[in-house]
């Protein structure tokens, strides 16, 4: 019976204890929901861990989701503030985590901080090689694109045809009658060119391996921003240009680069 029971005390030790971790990892999640831990959080924790007999290896797996929960909360509104930032920060120290094992939410955090940067005027600038500048002219972004056009790219028939055909000449005849049928084109955007998107303080540049274009910022009239790219018109220019961005992420620190030189100068 000695072996039994003791058999049994370990399974009954090992179910509290998964039951311990589930509930500190509530307690945790719980504490982090406004995205920051007070001193009073904090020593309520350890006390609760010190209670369940938790040891810092037996929380060593849900460190990552707990610190992403706080992320998750301060960047509800798309930015994060440095206080914000501060409190993240306090949150990774006690959760004992470093940068490598929360490289997404850090590579978003960077993300998020240069955009409250540039919202705040602090613009970034990047050395592009190979591009003439303009006096006085600086350059804020890059980013990898591929310049897109509308162009046909199939036609069909459509329709069909009554009445009496005769031969033009061998091999060709023409149909006579009430010819109903008619040719429909088919368009779509077609990649033209592969390069990059320049945001400079004077123009919208796009340097490609097979097109190229550069445009001064107080021409343009419109512009929309998607998650892939950027769609914008022109003056003296009918169809608009579209620009696919390789890659998404930036598309809201491209806008916001944008908005900030044309809004500032874009008439100078």
């Amino acid at each position: 019976m000695g072996i039994f029971n003791t058999i049994i005390d370990k399974y009954k030790a090992a179910k509290q204890k998964s039951l311990n971790k589930k509930e500190f990892r509530e307690l945790l999640l719980r504490a982090v929901g406004d995205g920051k831990l007070t001193k009073n959080e904090i020593d309520g924790l350890d006390k609760k861990k010190a209670e369940f007999g938790l040891t810092d290896e037996d929380v060593k797996g849900v460190r990552a989701e707990i610190f992403a929960a706080a992320f998750s909360v301060a960047k509800d509104d798309k930015q994060v503030t440095e206080e914000e930032e501060k409190e993240l920060k306090e949150i990774q120290k006690y959760l004992g985590l470093a940068d490598d094992e929360i490289q997404t939410s850090k590579k978003e955090l960077a993300r998020l901080r240069l955009l409250n940067e540039i919202q705040k005027g602090n613009l970034p600038t990047v050395p592009v090689t190979n591009l003439v500048t303009q006096k006085g002219e600086t350059a804020y972004w890059a980013e990898p694109a591929i310049l897109a056009e509308e162009k046909v790219i199939r036609r069909r028939y459509e329709g069909g045809s009554q009445g009496v055909s005769f031969r033009v000449m061998k091999g060709v005849s023409y149909r006579v009658g009430g010819h109903r049928g008619h040719i429909v084109s088919e368009t779509g955007l077609v990649p033209v060119s592969d390069g990059e998107l320049i945001v400079t303080n004077k123009r919208i540049i796009f340097r490609g391996d097979g097109k190229a274009f550069a445009i001064k910022l107080d021409k343009i009239l419109d512009i929309q921003i998607f998650t892939n790219g950027l769609h914008f018109s022109e003056n003296n220019k009918s169809k608009p240009r579209l620009v696919k961005f390789k890659e998404e992420g930036n598309h809201d620190i491209v806008g916001a680069v944008l908005s900030y030189a044309i809004n500032h100068y874009g008439d100078k």
